[in-house]
């Protein structure tokens, strides 16, 4: 009885196995595509101000976050995690970067302790990518130099000599494309030459050579009986060799023909596959990101070649994938293809405007018209070796998510190369891809769950013991550092929550408790956590070494080169006093710049009150929540019309922080209602608060209790080049730093002007990475003479 309970069981797993849904009509397929993609896949791209560093210096980041569907920034993405690993893919530390409006930015301190010369890995990534079969991370390689180069972790060289039929078939007796490519035991391409295509007997049938990628394509027509191989030479002059898969008898086969206007893809089949398309319908899925467009065909009478031709305009921008189904809506063949028409990118020139003897003044003006905007530049000198990306912005947002494995060099597929030159190499690349990375299997009946929630930053959660329940029912929360001042309602149970608020890593919180009645302050006996914790996840060591840079081979002399290491930070921390040091910006055109004496805070008594006699709304939600709103209507997104608020210098204010702020506590206070040169973030405007020094005092320890913050989102630190022992010998030349530039915003008019130090150097190279609040992107390599 036993046993037949285990077959019947047995059999109902296997029912259940293949009992997976399958679409009975187009539109269930296009509803399976639609609804895999309903969930917000968020791509990111980190710009590192170089990949190479000396021992001294600190490493600089500005991170950026698209919305592949909707093409533009991404502006549910608060919480960026970025975890460090080292080369043996162990774990090192984690930050949480803030990102507003699909951009954020910050610095990793690279202590010699914790950093010792070598390679490592950055990762970003969110905690909402979990909800993803696909890993989403971007990750990014860097290299400490020292006074040796170390690559202890090569493995012993050898060859996977790769070759992949286009759209994933080979077929007998029709012409076939195969696509070649070559790498190391390290992933890395490795190119070759003198290829051959052999039959059985090792009769030469073809020859050709890769390309820089050791990527490369022949066609041939191979026969029902037929065995074939490929033997290829490296430039060492190793052999490599690998046979062919077996070709099918039946079945079906792709090419496709880029044209200057149109894309030409011929689906062909074989005398032996006759009845597979005598009299039978196909159909043709063309898609991207959730996005769709199909139609049906049928193979000509008598003919064992259907063409379809597609014009440019009527395709996706970036890579499409182009799936060929069967009438029972079985995916027969795949192939993904890259249209450049209409791609969102915006070229950007730059000219040196002036030298001084301390800095070079530069411009840069974009080619036409543009949309709000922020970008980050790495300025190094002319003849650097310390800047080798993997990606750059056009590389991560319209290549990476797409590509399975590895993508060499993916800038170099939106250099200034020529056209042709640039569209060939990019086919190589998609040809060796196969089928897409998304398996029409999981399309159909596993689209992913949302079972995390994107995190919009911290949640401090606690209790209270020894409150007197009948007048202790309040607590503020305050960090003199960030502004946030929070009054939170403490429960029956002495709990208490606050939810999505700002606060810095490793700063003071206080919390105090209000009477009710007298409004007297007392210290809190507490418990608090905060939450999220800091992240630690893992770094895939498969292919780790794909991410790798290659080795930079050098006769510099790294000791001694960094003369000044130490330099204080923006914050110090004297007693019972935070001192902040906040420079006084240059008043912009059409700002409203106010010095707070005694007559403007006899007017205003809050700084609500101030904001919303000068062009703002301000106003409370059913719920209690203060909004500050642009009377300008610039957007119909109500959140696209919230100002920029500066806190002290830092682009990290929320309204919050200014409920029950008072004029009294500031020393000024700026207006931008149109927002124009603050970037991307500042549709809705610009309010700019500094706090008076003499006020930002931590209350007496008596009446409340300050406990550091063990998370939070990381500081942010204004950039500062270390001092070199020479800024003409080799040294500096390949590996300094000029300047790096965080946040800068081209005018709608297409100009913006910037100073860098003067290093003396005859060339300078530029590296400019952005986004424009619409989703152009912009990416510039530009190297400027100076004199």
């Amino acid at each position: 009885m036993k046993k037949n309970t285990l077959v019947a069981i047995s059999l109902l797993l296997n029912f259940n196995l293949f009992a997976q849904f399958k679409p009975t009509a187009i539109t269930d397929l296009e509803e399976s595509y639609t609804n895999y993609f309903k969930l917000n896949r968020e791509l990111v791209f980190l710009h590192l101000n170089k990949t190479e560093v000396i021992k001294s210096e600190n490493l600089w980041l500005s991170a950026y976050v698209y919305n592949a569907t909707l093409n533009s920034p991404n502006q549910q993405t608060v919480n960026l995690n970025l975890e460090i690993f080292d080369d043996a893919g162990d774990f090192i530390e984690s930050k949480t970067v803030l990102i507003a409006g699909g951009k954020g930015g910050g610095y990793l301190d690279l202590n010699k302790d914790i950093y010792p010369e070598g390679k490592y890995f950055i990762k970003a990534s969110t905690q909402y990518m979990k909800n993803f079969k696909e890993d989403l991370s971007f990750v990014q390689s860097f290299e400490i130099l020292g006074s040796s180069i170390k690559n202890d972790n090569v493995k012993e060289k050898s060859f996977d000599l790769q070759l992949l039929p286009e759209g994933g078939h080979l077929l007998t007796d029709v012409w076939n494309t195969i696509g070649v490519k070559l790498i190391d035991s390290n992933g890395n391409s490795v190119v070759f030459t003198e290829a051959k295509l052999l039959d059985s007997e090792m009769k030469l049938i073809s020859t050709f050579n890769s390309n820089q990628f050791g990527l490369s394509k022949f066609t041939f027509l191979p026969r029902s009986k037929g065995d074939y191989r490929v033997e290829v030479s490296t430039i060492d002059g190793e052999k490599v060799s690998a046979a062919l898969p077996k070709a099918e008898q039946r079945g079906f086969n792709i090419i496709a023909n880029n044209l200057d206007e149109q894309f030409i893809f011929k689906v062909n089949t074989n005398k032996e596959s006759k009845d597979l398309v005598e009299d039978k319908v196909f159909y043709a899925a063309i898609h991207k990101d959730g996005n769709i467009k199909d139609f049906t065909f049928q193979f000509p009478k008598n003919k064992l070649e259907a063409s379809l031709k597609i014009s440019k305009d009527s395709l996706y921008s970036g890579i499409n994938t182009i799936t060929i189904f069967d009438e029972d809506f079985n995916p027969l063949l795949e192939r993904l293809f890259f249209n450049d028409k209409n791609l969102r990118r915006i070229r950007v020139n730059a000219q040196v405007n002036g030298v001084a003897s301390d800095s070079v003044r530069i411009n840069l003006n974009s080619e036409g018209l543009i949309k709000n905007n922020s970008l980050s530049i790495s300025v190094l000198p002319g003849t650097t070796k310390a800047y080798n990306p993997k990606h750059n912005i056009l590389s991560a947002f319209y290549l990476k998510p797409y590509i399975n494995g590895d993508l060499v060099n993916g800038e170099y597929y939106f250099s200034d190369t020529s056209s042709r030159k640039l569209q060939y190499d990019l086919d190589l690349l998609l040809i060796t891809q196969g089928w897409s990375k998304f398996n029409w299997t999981s399309i159909y009946n596993d689209p992913p769950k949302e079972l995390m929630i994107a995190e919009r930053g911290f949640t401090i959660e606690g209790e209270i013991s020894g409150r007197n329940d009948k007048k202790e029912n309040t607590m503020f929360v305050k960090s003199e550092e960030t502004g946030l001042f929070e009054v939170v309602e403490v429960n029956d149970d002495d709990s208490f929550i606050l939810k999505n608020i700002y606060i810095l890593d490793s700063t003071a919180l206080s919390y105090g408790l209000i009477n009710d009645r007298k409004g007297r302050i007392t210290k809190p006996s507490i418990y608090a956590n905060i939450t999220p914790n800091k992240t630690q996840s893992s770094l895939e060591l498969e292919n780790k070494y794909k991410y790798l840079n290659t080795t930079i081979e050098t006769r510099s002399n790294f000791n001694e080169f960094i003369i000044d290491a130490q330099v204080l930070d923006t914050v110090n921390l004297k007693g019972y006093i935070l001192e902040f040091e906040v420079p006084r910006e240059a008043v912009r055109a059409n700002d409203i710049y106010v010095e707070v004496t005694d007559k403007v805070y006899q007017r205003y008594m809050y700084v609500t009150d101030y904001i919303s006699q000068h062009g703002f709304m301000v106003y409370y939600n059913d719920f209690g929540e203060l909004f500050i709103k642009n009377k300008i209507p610039f957007s119909m997104d109500a959140e696209l019309n919230t100002p920029l608020i500066y806190w002290n210098g830092f682009p990290n204010g929320s309204p919050r922080q200014l409920e029950y702020l008072m004029m009294e506590d500031l020393e000024s206070i700026t207006i931008s209602k149109l927002g124009i040169g603050y970037g991307m973030r500042a549709g809705g405007g610009v309010i700019k608060i500094v706090t008076r020094t003499k006020n930002r005092v931590v209350n007496s320890h008596e009446t409340i209790s300050e406990i550091i913050t063990s998370n939070g989102f990381a500081k942010e630190k204004k950039f500062y080049a270390p001092k070199y022992s020479s800024y003409s010998n080799e040294t500096y030349s390949d590996f300094g730093v000029i300047d790096w530039i965080s946040d800068l915003s081209i005018e709608q008019n297409g100009n913006v002007s910037f100073k860098i130090s003067n290093t003396n150097q005859s060339q300078i190279s530029l590296f400019i990475e952005g986004i424009t609040v619409d989703g152009n992107l912009i990416s510039e390599n530009i190297k400027i003479q100076t004199r």
